[in-house]
């Protein structure tokens, strides 16, 4: 069996620093722009933004976290108990469908709440780039073409 050589702390630390700031700015970007969302449909806002790729970012703001974590402990020379890696293995698997199931199933509760109070979509204004998906709802045709691009 070949013994893996174990990397340096200069190396370790600012890895762990990464991602712990990877995860962060994650979670403060899908806090930021879900709390505009919610701030936006609950004042009853003429215009409501839906960014779904920022839906992406609970999961990955919370897997890296939990890389994080995992990383501190290697570089404290803590060893990961096997209880330990066991109670980690579900919250990995959720954290990581979450990247996949979050912006899916926002995308359906914004649509149905859109279509429910009558806003309508703004095709001009609406914009996609890979998956980032942004989604731009008026409460009247006017209200789209005044806020036009």
């Amino acid at each position: 069996m070949v013994k893996l050589k174990k990397s340096s702390l200069k190396l370790q630390i600012p890895t762990a620093l990464l991602f712990i700031l990877i995860s962060f700015f994650a979670l403060g970007v899908f806090g930021y722009f879900t709390f505009t969302l919610i701030f936006s449909i609950l004042s009853e806002s003429e215009i409501i933004r839906f960014d779904k790729g920022a839906m992406y970012m609970l999961g990955v703001g919370l897997t890296s976290g939990l890389l994080s974590f995992f990383m501190v402990y290697e570089i404290l020379n803590k060893k990961v108990s096997a209880s330990l890696n066991k109670k980690s293995i579900r919250p990995a698997l959720i954290f990581l469908g979450s990247i996949f199931v979050v912006p899916q199933l926002a995308g359906l509760a914004v649509d149905y709440y859109v279509e429910s109070v009558g806003y309508v979509y703004c095709k001009e204004q609406s914009s996609q780039w890979l998956q980032n998906q942004t989604l731009i709802f008026a409460s009247n045709e006017y209200s789209c073409l005044k806020n036009e691009k």
